[in-house]
């Protein structure tokens, strides 16, 4: 029989613990892990993981030294997981436990990864759906690596898979594109996502927007390559129109105009923002990936060796 490792990422959930672990352990045979990752919590979560685990040692905890973020919280279960089968999902409750035997079935078919998808998330802004759908079409026209859209980080996959992640050593993380990156023999499994029980999402619009800035400077050179078309195009347009002014000076026909001249180097001036904007996204990873900074510090650990 499998082994199966639960790799759950947390940060102030302590009232979603335990009905977590109740919905989860009916999927479950008893020598299967569940692993936390509390990241940095503020409330009594570590603590309610420290109670569960305190009566079953396959329960297991890793504090993080405080909060280094949900992917990076991932590759910390990750490094930690011993099972045949690697599963990974959100502690809110979101991510239907009822799903785990249809993507355990999946992998013994011989399905090395198994994504789920999202078809609807009860209670969701229309901001938040529309902001996703952009950005998964953006990503995808721009990257070379499919990224499916509306994919979750609720996922199972094999040991195999699970070596070959770790072999990443990047400290800019953007687990769903890696796992895209890697292929693999893959099934996607759709869900539609419940209303998230207690607490609040930890996904605010500046998150998601620092996750999307990640995954688009991470899988794609592109938008550099889109700055030099544009910068070049203007380029040419400029260099065109001072043609035009030129002949129409000597023609006696100009009339100096604050407007244009405002509306051109407001123009010209936004571009090159956009370019060096850009730019600085690269660098900014490429300074961080120097760096070669630890994703994650430990603080405590439950039931691990």
């Amino acid at each position: 029989m499998a082994f199966v490792s639960i790799i759950l990422p947390v940060f102030d959930e302590e009232k979603n613990i335990v009905p977590l672990y109740d919905e989860i352990k009916k999927y479950l045979s008893p020598t299967d892990e569940l692993i936390f990752i509390d990241d940095g919590s503020t409330d009594n979560t570590f603590l309610e993981i420290q109670q569960l685990s305190n009566a079953n040692n396959n329960i297991k905890c890793i504090s993080l030294s405080r909060n280094f973020g949900h992917q990076n919280a991932l590759m910390a279960g990750l490094q930690h997981a011993k099972g045949d089968y690697i599963i990974t999902m959100d502690g809110d409750l979101q991510h239907p436990p009822a799903l785990i035997p249809v993507m355990i079935e999946k992998l013994k078919e011989g399905y090395d990864i198994v994504i789920t998808k999202r078809t609807k998330t009860n209670n969701t802004g229309a901001l938040k759906i529309i902001f996703s759908k952009v950005f998964y079409r953006f990503i995808n026209s721009i990257s070379d690596t499919h990224i499916e859209p509306n994919a979750s980080d609720f996922r199972a996959f094999n040991k195999k898979v699970l070596s070959n992640i770790l072999l990443f050593k990047e400290r800019e993380l953007f687990l769903r594109g890696i796992f895209s990156w890697i292929g693999f023999r893959t099934a996607t499994v759709d869900f539609e996502a419940p209303e998230r029980r207690f607490g609040k999402t930890k996904y605010s619009f500046g998150k998601m927007t620092r996750l999307a800035l990640k995954g688009i400077t991470s899988f794609s050179f592109k938008p550099l390559r889109v700055a030099i078309f544009i910068g070049s195009i203007i380029s040419l347009a400029a260099f065109a129109f001072g043609i035009f002014a030129l002949v129409s000076y000597y023609k006696g026909n100009t009339v100096p105009g604050w407007a244009s001249t405002i509306i051109a180097i407001m123009f010209l001036g936004g571009t090159q923002l956009l370019a060096i904007g850009l730019l600085g996204e690269y660098i900014a990873s490429l300074f961080i990936e120097s760096k070669n900074r630890p994703l994650f510090l430990i603080d405590k650990k439950i039931n691990i060796d």
